[in-house]
């Protein structure tokens, strides 16, 4: 059995990704979860949470009812279909409008988590992204490693940790990164106090600006005065207090 825990970024440029395929059905797949003994074909049903063997739970808290909590081998993982929201979800769930294989949002959010995971950033491990095309539309689904006893940052009252998660979302932006969608649930601290941003469907590498940077503030400061109560205030100003240090530190460096 492989250890379980999460691993050190230094050692993720050594693990290298496949892309399997079979008539109208992709999979780019973390090496580690073939490494494990699993038969290539094998992988497929990891993106099924009725699969028995991934001992499927759903999770509570977001995902569109269509995230799940599974064991995958060695590996603690969520997985999630991608679902749409709004109106459209009313029309259309679970399908997209094709345009090529490394414009779905599963491959995207694959791509861009490995990315952040690699250089060292507080998100999670991405394990698999799976694509499903039927005619000019598609199904997607992704697999990441969870984040063991994390919680939401909307449920944290620390303001130690609060002033970490703003130092976490700095780094963020200093990276280059967009999140599209910012909030309180969004970003979790593990048992160890640690910071994680997820759900980065839709998320963007490159330039950053500061009205992209403002927007991303702003989004995350709505979702927390919906949730925070009388100390929405307290937790606000430290949040922003951890992230002018490392905004600001990093201003210095150049």
């Amino acid at each position: 059995m492989k250890d379980n825990r999460l691993l050190p970024p230094e050692e993720a440029a050594s693990q290298m990704v496949d892309t399997l395929s079979l008539p109208d059905r992709w999979l780019r797949i973390d090496q580690a979860l073939l490494n494990d003994g699993s038969a290539a074909e094998a992988v497929w049903t990891y993106f099924d949470a009725q699969t028995p063997e991934l001992a499927a739970r759903p999770v509570t808290a977001g995902g569109r009812a269509a995230a799940w909590f599974v064991q995958v081998g060695a590996f603690e993982a969520v997985l999630r279909h991608y679902r749409r929201g709004g109106f459209v979800a009313k029309l259309v769930q679970d399908r997209y409008i094709w345009s090529g294989l490394s414009q779905t949002r599963a491959f995207l959010e694959f791509d861009l988590l490995r990315s952040l995971w690699r250089a060292g950033l507080p998100v999670p491990r991405p394990l698999g992204a799976a694509v499903w095309k039927q005619g000019l539309t598609y199904r997607a689904a992704l697999l990441t490693q969870r984040i063991p006893d994390a919680q939401p940052l909307a449920h944290v009252k620390d303001l130690v940790l609060w002033a970490r998660a703003g130092a976490a979302i700095a780094a963020l932006h200093r990276f280059g990164v967009w999140h599209a969608d910012l909030n309180v649930f969004n970003v979790l601290c593990d048992a160890q106090g640690q910071i994680w941003l997820i759900d980065f469907d839709r998320g963007r590498l490159g330039s950053l600006s500061p009205g992209k940077r403002a927007e991303n503030l702003s989004r995350l400061l709505r979702s927390l005065k919906k949730t925070g109560g009388d100390h929405y205030q307290a937790c606000w100003l430290a949040l922003i207090e951890g992230y002018q240090q490392v905004w600001f530190a990093q201003e210095q460096l150049k």
